[in-house]
């Protein structure tokens, strides 16, 4: 065994594939062998960032007083799960004379890899294996094409300030938040800026005041019997503003006859679309299928380990001039799939070149190129994956078939003396192209998934020419109204954390924008999946809909004003300059000392707002709410308690009375914080939820002599007494090791 060099790979799925290109290998435990190499991996993070509590048993205490936790110097700490793996790993290590890393190549996969090499305390030299397909070819060329570790620093560097900064944002912000509000309030460097997104836009949908309009519809029809149909549009559009305006249309027009004013058509070509990234993959699966972000990519890891796609979390939608003649092979390939061997028949290879700038483009592939198909296709796939392979194939069919051609019609129709003009549209396939592979216009589609009745469905419209004598068959009118903004999806939601809240649709500027955006294609399934597990955000159908929860956390940052939490373009500009340190062009300690300014500063300003900032009640955004006052004055001091966002308070300066509204999972209604000012307790209330270890609890509710409420437990448990403010008690969830990440 010894005198081998170690092989780490990712996980064990990836192992089993490197073991079987290279061949030669034999199970022992917790790692395989060959005459050449041994090969062990991990499974997943082995390695992460100490707790709080674990650099300072001080830091176990969730109180502003211990805040800000800002280590001097970062350790790591071995997650018992996985100990043994770990253990195994270490073994090997310290007697092999040199590593090769073979853990994901991404920027986590480099984190991995360093962090065992950290803790394990490993000296030997490194190799990378760098591969983005785990196919035998591929990782066969990987191997001859070895490259020093030391190429890779960069890359680790920027994954290090993600995870420090992250840990830093989501730790201090988590427990500040927590121990304001009286819950626990998950705070994080992306998910924070995320669920701000949603909160705004649901504010823009309550604000909204749907307005009424008319629009008039005809039918026309030919001398030759054939018909078509057109919208009223006068100098101010095709809106008409009340009933009687549509309906003086409607009896100028009905029954009369009119002519063709004009007639227009212009051919119109759309180019096959890119091929996809991780991000622009999880949009159309969820737009075609309902799929969420996580279970596309977790469909996605399934087809790149089984060997079936590459590598799938990019954020590059090109290939690179290299892969190029390894393509045909890939397309000879699918032809064995039932399903795909039309399309591949009617394929032309010689369209894929290396001149192909809209596909091939080694300028802009990053760490790995754009998810495309292997060679090794499968023939028993089920569910997500099947639906996630086969979006992915054609796709990649569609690179090699020419623009679809269309012929777009604008008719414009005159009626009467006045005259009243209606505008028809249309449009002819005069070459379906690419769309023999995606049939299905994306217009429509998104008209399918979102409802969208405002754009009328395209009409063939037959051959007319100005002046050309026509008849109104029918008309009439229809009262609609204005609408608010949509709710987002998790496609739109990808879109908007993509590039940082913003609306583009050029595809120039998109390509500027990338790096600026919310997280990382491969982190953003993950933020929006922990905005639904800490009850932020709830899947309604297919849109995403802040809980009550979500805007209270979101109203007391703003109350606090933190608002440096709540910005996307920000936000965009933090992810920007990690991208920048990987690229060699930022300094990695200068954007760790920013973070931990940023950190401060949210952290002062909670800290402030205790001071004695006034509540108020923000349900809705640009409206004041008169307060809500109860009926049993304060009992300190005989001052009016009043409602506000973050509870009941006393209206007297300097009385610290303050009953929270949300406590430990359990919503504190009007009934209790009567109760606990009349009687200085509450009945039993059964449902809290505990900070340490997530169980349900039953407990009464005590008015404390200092103005704040506590615990106290019935006499089959231990009686204590703990701060519902968070003041020598950890609120709920109070576990440093994952608070806050994202």
């Amino acid at each position: 065994m010894s005198g081998k060099p170690l092989i780490i790979a990712e996980k064990p799925s990836a192992a089993r594939a490197i073991a079987e290109a290279l061949g030669g290998f034999r199970r022992r435990e917790g790692y395989l062998e060959s005459p050449t190499y041994l090969l062990s991996w991990a499974i997943g993070h082995l390695v992460e960032l100490q707790a709080p509590e674990e650099y300072d048993q001080r830091w176990k205490r969730w109180s502003l007083g211990t805040l800000p936790i800002m280590p001097a110097e970062f350790r790591l700490t071995v997650l018992p799960e996985t100990r043994a793996q770990f253990q195994t790993l270490a073994r090997l290590g310290r007697q092999a004379p040199s590593l090769i890393n073979a853990c994901d190549a991404g920027r986590e996969g480099e984190l991995i890899f360093r962090y065992i090499y950290q803790a394990a305390g490993f000296s030997a030299p490194v190799m990378r294996l760098w591969v983005s397909a785990l196919t035998p070819a591929a990782i066969r060329t990987a191997f001859a094409e070895l490259r020093p570790q030391s190429e890779y620093d960069r890359l680790y560097q920027s994954a290090r300030c993600r995870a420090e900064g992250d840990w830093l944002v989501g730790i201090n912000a988590t427990r500040a938040f927590s121990v304001e509000g009286g819950d626990l309030l998950s705070a994080g460097r992306v998910q924070t800026p995320t669920l701000a997104m949603l909160v705004k836009r649901e504010r823009e949908i309550e604000a909204f005041r749907p307005e009424p309009y008319w629009e008039v519809t005809a039918e026309f029809v030919t001398a030759a019997g054939e018909r078509y149909r057109g919208k009223w549009f006068g100098p101010e559009g095709d809106r008409l503003p009340d009933a009687e305006s549509a309906r003086a249309v409607v009896e100028r027009v009905r029954g009369q006859r009119g002519q063709v004013e004009s007639c227009q058509q212009k051919p119109v070509t759309e180019r096959p679309p890119q091929l996809f990234d991780l991000t622009s993959l999880q949009r159309e699966a969820n737009k075609r299928y309902g799929l969420t972000a996580a279970a596309t990519l977790k469909a996605a890891q399934s087809l790149y380990e089984a060997k079936h796609i590459t590598y799938p979390r990019t954020d590059s939608r090109y290939l690179s001039v290299a892969l190029v003649p390894e393509l045909p092979q890939v397309l000879r390939a699918l032809a064995g799939l039932p399903d795909l061997h039309p399309l591949v028949t009617g394929a032309d290879p010689g369209r894929l070149t290396r001149s192909n700038r809209r596909v091939v483009d080694d300028a802009k592939v990053t760490d790995h190129h754009a998810i495309i198909p292997t060679t090794e296709v499968p023939h028993s796939l089920a569910g997500a994956e099947a639906k996630i392979y086969d979006l992915i194939a054609r796709r990649f069919l569609a690179q090699f078939y020419p623009d679809a051609r269309f012929l777009e019609q604008e008719v414009v129709t005159r009626v009467g003396a006045l005259p009243d003009r209606f505008m028809s549209r249309g449009r002819q396939v005069l070459e379906p192209g690419w769309r023999k592979v995606e049939p299905e216009p994306q217009k429509a589609r998104r008209r399918a998934q979102e409802g969208d009745e405002e754009e009328e469905a395209p009409q063939l419209l037959p051959s007319l020419g100005a002046g050309q004598p026509v008849a109104v068959a029918a008309v009439e009118s229809r009262e609609k109204s204005t609408r608010p903004p949509r709710r987002y999806t998790e496609a739109t939601l990808l879109s908007a954390m993509e590039y940082a809240g913003r609306e583009i649709e050029d595809e120039a500027l998109k390509e500027a924008m990338k790096g600026h955006g919310l997280g990382t294609p491969a982190t953003r399934a993950a933020i929006i999946e922990r905005l639904k597990q800490v009850g932020y955000v709830r899947a309604e159908r297919r849109t995403l809909v802040p809980t009550p929860k979500g805007r209270r956390f979101v109203e007391l940052v703003e109350q606090v004003g933190a608002t440096v939490l709540l910005s996307p373009e920000l936000t965009g500009e933090w992810e920007h300059r990690i991208a920048a340190v990987q690229a060699g062009e930022y300094d990695p300690e200068r954007f760790m000392a920013e973070i931990r300014e940023l950190t401060s500063q949210v952290v002062t300003l909670v800290r402030s707002a205790e001071g004695g900032a006034p509540d108020v009640d923000a349900a809705t955004p640009g409206a004041e709410q008169p307060a809500e006052v109860l009926a049993t004055p304060c009992p300190r001091c005989g001052g009016t308690v009043r409602k506000g966002s973050r509870g009941w308070t006393c209206a007297t300066e300097g009385c610290a009375l303050r009953v929270p509204t949300f406590l430990c999972g359990k919503v504190l209604d009007r009934s209790v914080a009567e109760a606990l000012l009349a009687r200085g307790r509450t009945e039993l209330i059964r449902g809290f939820t505990s900070p340490r270890n997530g169980r349900s609890f039953s407990a009464y509710l005590v008015l404390r002599e200092d103005g704040q409420v506590g615990f106290e437990f019935p006499p089959d448990r231990p009686r204590r007494r703990a701060s519902a403010r968070g003041r020598g008690a950890r609120p709920v969830g109070a576990g440093g090791r994952t608070a806050g990440k994202g």
